[in-house]
């Protein structure tokens, strides 16, 4: 039996700690006072204070130690927020070299323990027996993916947007649709955490693409234009620069560009947004107003793909030296759907690896997804983020591995209903730090709706609309609490449907490949559906706001031929010799066209 990737790492961190704890005692048999200090603080953070404690500066030391010891802390939390991996030694190194220094502190250096050298023999024991207790184990099979197309395509049980759900969708839509430079809306609390604001602009776009998919297959008009102008905001400096310090104190490599390596996060996210956005558009990099990197869809499956084959946990960090399952997953949808939109065929070989490394390093015995592990020292987080942690990763799980996503759902979902949801979801939006569960009541509603779970999703929702009631601001609800990422979740769930997820990676949409709504003037016309049916083209309009007579334009028509429309006031249509059609469309309420060639 061998050792995982991550045992092997827990070992060569405990034996590197031994190996310290070693020299700590090494230099404790020099017998000087300063030296022994030194000594225990380099044997763990801020012990060296403790050389110190006697007679009346006892309490003092112990607050220095305590001080010592919520600095490493505040250090090692940096490390996890941003990469920093300097930060957590400098902080320890610093508190042992301090510790030397007595008389900086008020203290007496006549006054020393001479028994504190007892800690580091004990130390040093508890590091080698730690290691150990790694046990090798016994490789599990990974579970088959899905390599095959479905069957048949996925459909949502309406046929239509309802008309509050498509009020919703001007929330992210005007969002989408603004200058590519404005980013009025976004919420900008950091650039390295789950608030950033290039996840806000990725949850949009995969929101508009679930919308297209399901109910809008049969048109461009705006969401193409929403969705180059979300790509294009992925460009923009401020989104991207962060990485230049992340990259320095976390990978300590020098360079700001943050696609080729190490930081799926963005060339992840960012390719799955490019796959089932369906611009066709490269990422392009811009600094200074100008291009400086660009990158195709292709080049980011490359990239992923050559990073995923050389991944020693079959998975690879999220950003310096953490490595998220969840954000893996999300990765894979991108590089699988890629495979799907440039014809290359990365996923399926290393589809089995990555699948092993999800089984065998990241879930527990009790079959739980392990939040973040470590990939420097193989040590696990523990069960930090609630139900949300378990749920969520279905969405993407099920178009990678259906079978494993099914019972994954089912045992999360027994166990939370359990607890009662409430209780299961921890209350922090991680979209915007707010103290509300709206993003772990959307996250799991939109796994429960990929799962075909409609009765939790209803239920989470209600949850929702209790708990972050909604308002109204121009005539666009929102729910005032929430974040723009919980928002853009929320109607990925409300558009959803069973496998859809999982059809949007595998079956790319083709708005091109016949009649489809080319123009229709936004906000003034709201689409709640646009799909070919045979030969015809059918449309449910609502006006946006007046009712009046608003022009659309319908592309893709047989060139100089008559249309019947369905409405009274203009029944038929002729396209011109491109193909092109414009109709004046009286919207007082819900409007259906049912563009139909005349025989």
């Amino acid at each position: 039996m061998a050792f995982s990737s991550s045992a092997r790492r827990q070992r060569r961190a405990l034996l590197g700690y031994s190996l310290f704890c070693t020299l700590a005692l090494g230099l404790r048999a020099i017998g000087d006072n300063a030296i022994d200090a030194l000594a225990l603080g380099l044997a763990f953070p801020g012990v060296g204070f403790l050389h110190w404690a006697d007679g009346g500066q006892t309490v003092w030391v112990l607050g220095l130690f305590v001080m010592s010891l919520g600095m490493f802390g505040a250090a090692l939390a940096t490390w996890f927020a941003t990469g920093n991996v300097v930060l957590p030694p400098l902080v320890w190194l610093a508190a042992a070299v301090a510790a030397m220094r007595p008389d900086l502190f008020m203290l007496d250096d006549r006054l020393a323990q001479s028994n504190t050298g007892i800690l580091i023999p004990a130390l040093l024991m508890s590091s080698l027996a730690a290691r150990g207790m790694i046990r090798p184990h016994a490789p599990t099979v990974p579970p088959k993916p899905a390599l095959t197309r479905l069957p048949a395509l996925p459909t949502p049980s309406r046929k239509e947007i309802l008309l509050d759900d498509l009020k919703r969708l001007r929330l992210l839509t005007d969002r989408a649709l603004q200058p590519i430079e404005a980013f009025d809306g976004f919420e900008w609390r950091d650039q390295f955490q789950t608030a950033a604001v290039r996840y806000q602009v990725n949850f949009t776009a995969y929101a508009l693409a679930v919308a297209r998919r399901n109910y809008l297959p049969a048109m461009t008009a705006w969401l193409g234009e929403a969705q180059a102008q979300l790509l294009a905001k992925q460009g923009d400096s401020r989104l991207w620069r962060h990485w230049a310090l992340e990259n320095a104190w976390g990978n300590l490599r020098l360079g700001r560009d943050p696609i080729p390596r190490g930081n799926i996060m963005s060339t992840g996210f960012v390719a799955l947004q490019m796959a089932i956005g369906d611009t066709g558009a490269p990422l392009d990099l811009r600094r200074r107003g100008a291009s400086w990197r660009r990158y195709g869809l292709d080049d980011m499956g490359d990239i992923l793909a050559r990073q995923y084959r050389a991944a020693p946990f079959g998975l690879l960090s999220c950003e310096p030296n953490w490595i998220y399952p969840l954000c893996n997953l999300i990765t894979a949808c991108g590089l699988r759907a890629a495979d799907h939109r440039t014809g290359s065929a990365h996923w399926p070989g290393i589809a089995a690896r990555f699948g092993t490394g999800l089984v065998d390093e990241f879930t527990t015995s009790t079959g739980d997804f392990v939040p973040f592990r470590s990939s420097l020292t193989g040590v696990a987080a523990p069960g930090v983020g609630g139900a949300v942690m378990q749920t969520f990763p279905c969405l993407f799980l099920n178009a990678l591995y259906p079978e494993l996503a099914e019972k994954h759902w089912e045992r999360v979902r027994c166990r939370a209903e359990a607890r009662g949801w409430r209780r299961a979801l921890w209350p922090i939006d991680v979209g915007n730090y707010g103290f509300t569960r709206a993003a772990g009541y959307t996250a799991s509603a939109a796994a429960a709706v990929e799962m075909g779970d409609a009765a939790r999703a209803r239920n989470l929702l209600d949850l929702l609309d209790m708990d972050c009631p909604g308002a109204m601001a121009g005539g666009v609800p929102h729910r005032p609490r929430a974040s723009l990422w919980a928002h853009a979740l929320e109607l990925i769930a409300r558009l959803g449907c069973t496998d859809g997820f999982r059809g949007l990676i595998e079956s790319p949409t083709d708005a091109l490949a016949g009649p489809h709504l080319a123009d229709a003037d936004y906000p003034e016309i709201l689409v709640a559906s646009a799909r070919r049916e045979g030969e015809m083209l059918r449309l449910v309009l609502h006006p946006g706001a007046a009712r009046a007579i608003r022009p659309i334009a319908i592309s893709g028509l047989k060139p100089a031929r008559h249309y019947r429309t369905g409405l009274a006031d203009q029944p038929f249509a002729r396209a011109d010799e491109t193909g092109r059609a414009v109709i004046a469309v009286p919207l007082h309420g819900r409007t259906e066209l049912r563009i139909v060639p005349v025989i």
